[in-house]
Order: C-alpha cells, then sequence, then structure tokens
C-alpha cells in the first residue's frame, strides 16, 4: 500500500502518460496533413486534365494586291577593282625600299632598288667579251679575204700550167677553212652581244618600279634584306589600282541565282558605316559555283564607286540586290505561313488535352499553309506561293482572293 502512494512512481505514471498522449496527437496531426496533400493533389489533376472551354481573339490579315520588289541578299567582301603583286626576278640585297603602305605611287615610280655592284661587273665583263668577239671576226674576215686571193691567185696559174693542180686545191680547201672560222667568229659576236643584253637587263631588274598607277597595300621587304629568287619570285609590294572604284565579291546563294542578272541595282551595308547603304550595281556572275559544307554558292561581282574613300579593302559588306518587281500582286504576309492555330477540343482535344493557354505555342506551318475563320473556326488552305520579297509572298493560287482574311496570330485568349 505505501508503494502505491509512492510521490517518485506515481510522477513516472504521469510522465508515461504525457508521451502517450503526445503520440496520438503527433499521429492526427499527419493523418491531417496527408489529407489535405492528397485533396489539393487531387484539385491539381482535376485542373490540369479537365477541359476548358477558351474563347480566342484572332488577329487577321486582309489580303491586298501591291506591287512587290524582289530582292536578294548576299555577304562579301569589298575588293579593289585591280591588284598587281610586285615581285623581284633576281636575286641580291635590296639596298633602299623608296615606298611604304598606303602611299600613292604612279606608273614607272622607283619601288625599290637592289645593290647593283655585281651587277654592273658582270655587265662589264659582258661588254668585254663583245670586243673579244668583235677583233675575233675581223680577223676571221681577213684571213677569209686573204685565203679568197691566195685561190684565185693559184688558180690562175694552174690555167697557164706553171702550177699544179694539188696547189689550187689546196688554196680552196685553205678559203673554206677561213669562210667557216669567219661564220663561226660572226655566231660568237651574237653569243656576246646576248651577253650583254642579259647583263643589262638584270641590272635594269634591280630598279623596283610600279606598273600601274594607286597604292601601296602591302610592303613584304626591308631595306639590307636578301632575296633569293631561284625557285619561284619573291613578293616585295603588293599594289592596287585607284580604290575609288571598287568591287564587291559576294557569295550568292542557289535559290536566288537565277534572278541575278548583270546591270541590276543593289545597294549594301559595311559594320564601319551603320546606319548609311552605299549603292552598287551587278557586273557578272561566275558560272563556276562554290560548295563549302554542302552548301552551294556562286561568286557575284557588284562594281561601287567609292570616290568619297570611305570603304577599305576587306571591308565585310552585306549586299542587297533589286532582282525584279512584280506589279499589282496578291500578296501575304510572310508571318501568316508561320503561324499553326493551338489545339482545341474541336480539334482532337478531350480530357488529356493541356489547358487553352498551355497550347498556344505556334508550330512552324508548311510552307505553302494559310489559315482562315470559318464561322469561329480556323480552317487550313493550301496555297501556291510565288516570289518574296522578304516581307510579303506572291500568291499564286486560285484558293483565296483580294479581301479574304487571313488569320496571322492571336491578339488574347479569356476562359468562360
Amino acid at each position: 500500500m505505501a508503494s502505491e502512494t509512492d510521490p517518485s512512481l506515481q510522477s513516472m505514471a504521469d510522465e508515461v502518460n504525457s508521451v502517450i498522449r503526445a503520440e496520438k496527437n503527433r499521429g492526427r496531426f499527419t493523418v491531417v496533413i496527408w489529407v489535405v496533400l492528397g485533396a489539393a493533389l487531387i484539385a491539381g489533376l482535376a485542373w490540369w486534365l479537365w477541359p476548358e472551354d477558351t474563347h480566342i481573339q484572332w488577329q487577321t490579315h486582309k489580303l491586298d494586291r501591291a506591287d512587290m520588289v524582289l530582292t536578294a541578299m548576299a555577304t562579301g567582301n569589298l575588293q579593289p577593282k585591280s591588284e598587281v603583286s610586285v615581285g623581284a626576278e633576281i636575286s641580291g640585297l635590296v639596298s633602299e625600299v623608296l615606298v611604304s603602305e598606303n602611299d600613292e605611287i604612279q606608273r614607272g615610280q622607283v619601288l625599290a632598288l637592289f645593290d647593283t655592284e655585281e651587277l654592273e661587273v658582270a655587265l662589264l665583263q659582258a661588254a668585254a667579251g663583245l670586243e673579244l668577239a668583235r677583233a675575233s671576226l675581223a680577223e676571221a674576215a681577213a684571213t677569209q679575204e686573204e685565203a679568197l686571193v691566195d685561190e684565185r691567185r693559184t688558180e690562175s696559174l694552174v690555167q697557164r700550167g706553171t702550177s699544179p693542180q694539188a696547189t689550187l686545191d689546196k688554196a680552196v680547201a685553205t678559203r673554206k677553212r677561213a669562210v667557216a672560222r669567219s661564220a663561226y667568229a660572226r655566231a660568237t659576236v651574237r653569243q656576246a652581244e646576248a651577253t650583254v643584253s642579259q647583263a643589262q637587263t638584270r641590272l635594269e631588274k634591280a630598279v623596283i618600279t610600279s606598273p600601274i598607277d594607286g597604292v601601296v597595300l602591302q610592303r613584304s621587304i626591308e631595306p639590307g634584306a636578301t632575296v633569293a629568287a631561284n625557285f619561284q619570285t619573291p613578293v616585295l609590294f603588293l599594289l592596287a589600282e585607284d580604290l575609288g572604284q571598287m568591287e564587291l565579291h559576294v557569295s550568292m546563294d542557289e535559290a536566288d541565282v537565277g534572278l541575278v542578272k548583270a546591270g541590276q541595282l543593289a545597294t549594301f551595308t559595311v559594320d564601319a558605316w551603320s546606319g548609311r547603304e552605299f549603292e552598287a550595281e551587278v557586273l557578272k556572275v561566275y558560272l563556276y559555283p562554290t560548295v563549302e559544307n554542302n552548301v552551294v554558292t556562286y561568286t557575284t561581282v557588284l562594281a561601287v564607286d567609292n570616290s568619297e574613300h570611305l570603304l577599305q579593302p576587306g571591308m565585310t559588306a552585306t549586299a542587297t540586290i533589286n532582282t525584279g518587281q512584280r506589279d499589282q500582286a496578291l500578296r501575304v504576309p510572310n508571318i501568316a505561313f508561320r503561324f499553326t492555330p493551338p489545339t482545341t477540343d474541336a480539334e482532337g482535344g478531350g480530357m488529356f488535352s493541356h489547358p487553352a493557354d498551355r497550347s498556344r505555342g505556334n508550330a512552324l506551318a508548311s510552307s505553302n499553309t494559310l489559315w482562315v475563320l470559318e464561322g469561329d473556326k480556323p480552317r487550313r488552305v493550301l496555297v501556291r506561293s510565288g516570289y518574296t520579297d522578304g516581307r510579303y509572298t506572291e500568291v499564286l493560287s486560285d484558293e483565296l482572293s483580294e479581301g479574304d482574311e487571313i488569320l496571322t496570330g492571336i491578339v488574347s485568349g479569356s476562359v468562360e
């Protein structure tokens, strides 16, 4: 009996009872949380899967007729109308370089000089050889004349019977040898003259001059450098004709090249002068294609007036070429070909379709597909398209006519 009223035992019992009550309360709280989470999940699934009736306000455009200016775009680089690489045909030491990059030059102006000491010595040797050959020719001519006189004298003696025939035969042979020596001497003179001419030419080539009027784009030589021209001509200068007239070489896509012709006008822009358009004219389209990464392009050359000297060689330019005009063409904005109406219940939705506001991502439509409203539902129309000017496309088929409204987008949508 004393143990039942023991305060320590009573305190222990109270602690056990409090722990049991706390566990019961925690269990009830956990059940409540799971019930709330389950209800929220069911509500979310119901909202996601339950079809909603959506009212869509469409953005439309009326087909109209207007003149369409057809264009083709291409990118390329500006180049001088003519570039000339000036090289050295002789080997030797460069003694002077008289021009630098960006210098304006005239035809015949001296650009660089080679050291000519060895060349001058070679010319003197060739001239001396020519003099020696001419002296030998004079000697051979005199010998020939002497042999001819001796032959005639011997022939006269033989005819008189005072000299044997053998003497005449010997004189004839001597005369023929003299003639041969004269011919050899004349050939030696011509050879010596050629040697002199060659030495003179090499000496003249030691002076590098400009073949054109223009500007120096690049200088690849410095005074004191040694040039070796054994296997190929080394390039010393890169020159360009007057940069007041330049060319723009662009790569034209094969889809547009059929419309581009010589004489068509064009405009182009460069990054150095943003916001400004420059004029150009198509000169020619190369027939030979360029294939890179399975993409076929054709080089097209445009003439550019650079009288203001604002443009420089190598600048990247984007050209727009006017390839023609379609008068009063039935046209549609290009955005209409890229529009696809959102999926609705009537178009195959239902319980497992997404809500209207989540299904309005416009997929890319077919390139010949347009949409029109039939009642309040969009209807697909297949058309035959023609040329485009970048903003509008010509409609060639009879499925649509002027004034018809086509869908180009969605203004807004609201759930009822």
